[in-house]
């Protein structure tokens, strides 16, 4: 907990606006396999008949084919997965897989911040009032040279006990159920081995290691992504998070 109101502390601090989501030329430069496109029709219905997503515009069933295929985490009973989009800057939209319970629809906003902008919880079927407001996700743009020493960097910025930052470094995180790439930073294995191994293990500040939350990075679209989850049932499928930005001709594709 006083790792998480560390981190909340620290972001809520920098108020200036984040970097845009996506450098332009930089996607442009890094392409070389065609990234999924979808067209937007003039019908007034999707073909299923469900309600159109209202800032895209696209029905539910032609943005979940921009989003990445997998297994979805499990969820509550009376709980099953939609697909909802937030605002970004620069007419870039965020897709991802959210949980919708007793007829509510998770839903995250955009809260600018330097240096890692934020997804916040807008609406929480399962936390309710109490969880509006919560950070479930930071970002930054990456090194597209070197990503890892993105995520790295900012860690170490975040630490406030300079003893801990002593041989941080990005590693696997290799937790079950967990996104196949994710990160986490953590002290050198032997130091890590020398310890306790009945006690719940933190490392390199509130950004860095902790065994008792959901607690990791991801590089994704030339991106850091920082996602606090808790130690419950997520209300959005972290690997589900898609960047995508309207073509020409109307169609919609995710950001490279």
């Amino acid at each position: 907990m006083m790792r998480h109101l560390l981190f909340c502390a620290l972001l809520a601090s920098l108020t200036a606006c984040a970097p845009p989501p996506a450098d332009q030329s930089a996607n442009n430069a890094q392409t070389s396999n065609a990234a999924p496109v979808v067209s937007m029709t003039s019908a007034p219905a999707c073909p299923d008949k469900a309600a159109r997503l209202p800032g895209t515009g696209l029905c539910p069933a032609d943005a979940a084919a921009l989003l990445p295929a997998d297994d979805h985490p499990s969820l509550p009973d009376g709980c099953a997965w939609s697909v909802n989009e937030a605002a970004l800057p620069d007419d870039i939209w965020l897709l991802y897989r959210a949980a919708r319970c007793a007829g509510k629809t998770t839903a995250l906003a955009y809260a600018p911040a330097r240096p890692l902008a934020r997804l916040v919880y807008a609406l929480s079927p399962m936390g309710g009032d109490q969880a509006k407001g919560a950070t479930l996700v930071a970002f930054a743009p990456a090194d597209h040279h070197d990503p890892q020493s993105t995520i790295l960097a900012l860690t170490r910025a975040a630490i406030t006990d300079q003893a801990d930052d002593h041989g941080c470094h990005v590693r696997k995180a290799d937790i079950p159920g967990w996104p196949a790439d994710a990160l986490v930073v953590d002290i050198p294995a032997a130091e890590a081995a020398a310890m306790r191994q009945d006690e719940i293990r933190t490392a390199c500040g509130p950004l860095g290691l902790d065994q008792g939350s959901q607690l990791y990075w991801r590089i994704r679209q030339g991106h850091v992504w920082h996602f606090d989850l808790g130690q419950e049932s997520p209300e959005i499928n972290p690997r589900s998070l898609t960047l995508v930005r309207k073509e020409a001709g109307g169609r919609w594709a995710a950001i490279a």
